[in-house]
């Protein structure tokens, strides 16, 4: 595009986006730059240098440019940078944050404690709004308690009673916050609060949850009850969680049959093998056959890191970083949240990754 008829190209093609080359601070095409925007027609400005610097960034940025890439041009880069701007531009609505459902067969596997550390890694990679956590575990719910949340003045049954008028600056205030950012909303600290609450509520608070956060967490309480159902239908993808004993691998594979009889989509369903260690009586792929269903992910076992973490309301990660269990924890959160895996700065147990 000429330059000296910048202003009257804009104009007459109303472009959604312009994208210009800029290699200099002071290359004048940054001054026609900001002569594009005009009350009626704001494009938005992509830049593309093949000399990047920190000085041209700042001298872009003063100019009014959007994006900044640079050249050669990574296609998922260019994807990544409309987006960004179609959503600033009001071009397209921000896609609703991904419902994932972690649940055990019974007590006592690590469902709540796998549901926080997700939560809260999730936010710590996904950054502001990445995440949040419903306690739906209505009896006997300790989110709360285990991210070190002391008080709170709403729960996820204050959210539901109001769910007919709940809009995202309500949700905002009856949402609490971890360190990490994770926003929480705990169970009820009265069992009886939850009486009378329809499930079709609950549905909506998560419909709010998901336009306020990237992922939404639910710790499902083991009884199908109603809460229960509601957050598997909600969910996109089920965390079924199982650990190495026989009685918790028999409850889940009646669980997975269960599943299978109402239909349960098949790809929702991910097993996932906490507190995993060596044993000589049963290995993974027996479990996995005996579950008819791959395992997704492996979690070693560390008692003694558990026990720590939940005891200080803190998370695995938070008390030992280098801990396998940690390591596999913060690689799922990262998986989930879309963000690339760092490079390892030493070797990592061989099951982190998504079991074949």
């Amino acid at each position: 595009m000429d330059l000296r008829h910048v202003n009257e190209s804009v104009k007459d093609i109303q472009p959604e986006v312009v994208v210009v080359g800029v290699d200099d601070p002071g290359d004048p095409t940054l001054r026609a730059i900001g002569t594009m925007q005009t009350p009626d027609i704001h494009p938005g400005i992509v830049v593309v240098s093949s000399k990047p610097s920190q000085e041209l960034l700042v001298a872009c940025m003063r100019a009014g440019t959007d994006e900044f890439l640079e050249f050669p041009i990574k296609p998922q880069e260019l994807a990544d940078a409309l987006q960004r701007l179609y959503r600033k531009k009001g071009m397209v609505e921000e896609a609703p944050g991904k419902v994932s459902a972690v649940y055990s067969a019974k007590g006592g596997v690590g469902n709540t404690t796998i549901a926080c550390n997700l939560a809260a890694s999730i936010a710590k990679a996904g950054g502001e709004n990445g995440s949040c956590i419903l306690d739906l575990n209505s009896q006997f719910g300790t989110v709360a308690l285990m991210m070190d949340i002391r008080e709170f003045s709403h729960s996820v049954v204050d959210a539901c009673r109001d769910a007919d008028r709940l809009d995202s600056s309500l949700l905002g205030s009856y949402v609490a916050r971890h360190s990490t950012g994770a926003g929480v909303l705990p169970a009820p600290a009265n069992v009886e609060d939850t009486e009378g609450i329809d499930p079709a509520n609950l549905m909506t608070v998560i419909q709010h949850c998901q336009q306020m956060f990237r992922h939404v967490l639910l710790d499902l309480p083991h009884n199908m009850d109603s809460w229960c159902i509601a957050g598997l239908d909600a969910a996109d993808q089920v965390f079924l969680l199982c650990d190495m004993m026989l009685t918790t691998i028999h409850n889940t594979r009646r669980v997975a049959q269960m599943f299978r009889d109402l239909e349960f989509e098949k790809s929702k369903l991910k097993l996932v093998i906490n507190r995993y260690y060596d044993s000589d009586q049963i290995s993974l792929q027996e479990i996995s056959q005996h579950m008819q269903l791959p395992i997704y992910w492996v979690i070693p076992n560390d008692a003694a890191l558990a026990t720590t973490a939940v005891n200080s309301g803190r998370i695995f990660e938070e008390v030992d970083a280098d801990s396998q269990a940690s390591q596999s924890l913060v690689a799922l959160a990262r998986e989930m949240a879309g963000v690339q895996e760092q490079k390892p700065t030493k070797k990592k147990f061989s099951l982190f990754s998504r079991s074949k």
